[in-house]
Parts: C-alpha cells; structure tokens; sequence
C-alpha cells in the first residue's frame, strides 16, 4: 500500500488483510527528488502482486516546480508496473484534493488513473456516481469502480472512562449539552460558519469544543477570537493525542461535522464507533455510510439548515441516537471489508 500515512484506516484495513492471510507491506510516498517513488516502493516491498494506492495527491506534488511532469511520471510508472503483471487497485479517498489549485489538471490525471486501475474502491454508491461524473468516466471503465464500506475503529483508541470522567477531564457539568467538531481544523470543514452559528444560538446550556489543529495561522486567530466571546466555546487547537481522543469522544452529547465538501469522512465513523450521533450535511458518503438512525443530517444547500439542525439537538434524546449510531458503526467490521478488498486483489 501507498503512500504509508499514520492513519489509522490504513493500518486497520492492512491488519485486517494480514488476518484474510495475505502479506502486506505499507509502502514509502514520493520525495522531492525526481525518481520513481512507486517502482522503487513496490521493488523495496519484495515486488508483490498487488499495489494498493491511496492518497493520490502525493503524487502530484510539484517535483522541481512541475506538477504536470510529477502527473506523468506516476502515470508512466503504473504503465511499467501493468506491464509487469502487478494488480493496481485504488481507493478513492476524495474527488480532488480539498482546497487544490489544480483542478484541471487532477480531473486529468484521475481519469488516467481510473483507465490504468483493475479496480477503484469508493466507500458508497454516491462516491462511485460522483467519480463517474467528475471525471467523465467512459462506459468501459464503470465497472472497475466497486462500492465498499469504510470500516470502524473499533478497538484502535483507549476506551476506558465512562462519560462522568471524561466530563470531569474537560471541565464540564453533567447538565450541559455538549457538542464537539473533532479534526484537523480546515475551511472545507465549516468550523467557522458553526462558530457562527452556535453563538447564535439561544441556548444558555449548550457547550461547544472545537478540537483539532487549524491548517493555517488565521484560522487558528479566528477560533481563539470566537472563544473568547461566548464563555461557552472552548477550544483545544492542536493534533489530539490517541490517549486522550477518549475524553473528547465520551465526553461529548454529539458531534458536529459541518463540512461544506466531503466525501468519506473518518471523523464521522470514528465519532459513531464510540456512540456519538453525528450532526452533518447529506452530502457524499455521509448518508449512506452513517445511516439515518443515529445522525441528524441537514440538506447543505437549505437556509439556517445547520441552525435547525442543532436546535434539534438540543430537544432529542441524544443518548439513544448514541446507541443507535453506535450499533450502526459495529456492522462496519474490517473482516467482510478484508474479505471484499481481496476478491478485487484476485479478480480475473
């Protein structure tokens, strides 16, 4: 697999492959330098059958200020590779790079990839319908994008305190309402706007925490600037440890992803794998991946949607929508994922 990212799904999705039997090898990314980043990756890998890419971004970074020579390069080494007999299978992780300046030029480069893949993992059927359109997809290609699910993380993160301790940890009282945004803090993310929008809210009880590290300084300014107006905003702006990711994730009444583009998002799965319904736009995969029994989804595009959708939250049962979403997210086990992503890896 590659690019090696420390990412959890990477990881538990090739645990779950090394328990179907197989060998797996997380592979290194490209480097600046103008080599073959795959080739000497699948060679250093022992040359298997199969290279699973992922994060496809990587690979269009600009080597020596030419992003569209980094596009070619990747392109002519999975030639050579196909040549060579190796199975190419990608997982679509994104329609395009979020916030990317090169939109052409990736809808170029992603339908070359798509042409040169034996088969293309999307998460959902939107995904695959999005990736058809976005790309203008020939007929002859269609079939090679298969549906399947994006598993849980169950069991990758401590899971020990009960939602009275977590409470304590940040300084909240059992009575508050607490809605939590987890994950890097960026503009497609929508954090600002639910800044915006919660100090709106009439809701003396209510708690929001932002917690995650802003990609940018200004962004960072502007969170800090909301907290300090409204006394029940708090904010922990930096990369959540694994051991305290707990705190957050018992803590919290739910969990606010506002994104304005997504199309799978880990934090909406990790959030219900530890029974917090998600508050979140039907946009991309969220509707099919998070069900409907355990989140409150918005149309994106509707006035005061967002709004709407917490002054919902804050009338529901929230903990039953927890255990519902919760037992939605344990139907999303890595071993049927495994067993499907391997019938791709030897499919004729």
């Amino acid at each position: 697999m590659v690019p090696a990212q420390s990412n959890p799904y990477q990881t538990l999705l090739a645990d779950a492959l090394r328990d179907e039997g197989l060998t797996v090898t997380l592979g290194d990314g490209p480097t600046r330098r103008p080599v073959a980043p795959l080739m000497i990756a699948w060679v250093r890998a022992g040359m298997p059958r199969v290279i699973h890419l992922h994060w496809m971004h990587r690979y269009l970074e600009p080597l020596l200020g030419h992003r569209s020579w980094a596009s070619r390069r990747t392109l002519l080494e999975l030639r050579v590779l196909r040549r060579l007999g190796v199975r190419v299978v990608w997982t679509l992780h994104n329609i395009g790079e979020h916030d990317g300046k090169h939109k052409s030029l990736e809808t170029a480069f992603h339908r070359r990839l798509v042409e040169l893949s034996d088969a293309v993992v999307c998460h959902c059927e939107a995904a695959r319908q999005m990736a058809i359109d976005a790309y203008d997809l020939p007929p002859s290609t269609h079939d090679r994008l298969r549906v399947v699910a994006h598993g849980n993380y169950s069991g990758w993160y401590a899971d020990t305190l009960g939602r009275d301790a977590a409470r304590a940890a940040l300084g909240m009282t059992s009575g508050e309402r607490v809605f939590l945004f987890i994950g890097q803090v960026r503009g497609y993310k929508g954090v600002e706007e639910l800044l915006s929008v919660f100090a709106a809210l009439d809701a003396p009880d209510a708690r929001l925490i932002i917690a995650g590290r802003p990609n940018k300084k200004q962004t960072r300014i502007n969170v800090e600037a909301a907290a300090a107006r409204d006394a029940r905003i708090s904010c922990a702006l930096e990369t959540i440890p694994d051991d305290r990711m707990q705190v957050y994730l018992r803590g919290a009444d739910a969990v606010v992803l506002p994104y304005r583009d997504v199309l799978t998002s880990g934090s909406a799965i990790l959030a219900m794998t530890f029974g917090q319904p998600v508050i979140a736009p039907a946009i991309g995969c969220l509707p099919e991946s998070l069900g409907s029994e355990g989140t409150i989804l918005y149309a994106a595009d509707a006035p005061n949607a967002l709004a709407d959708a917490l002054r919902t939250a804050l009338t529901v049962d929230l903990a039953v929508l927890g255990e519902r979403a919760a037992a939605h997210a344990a139907t999303l086990a890595w071993g049927p994922i495994a067993r499907s992503t391997v019938e791709l890896y030897t499919a004729k």
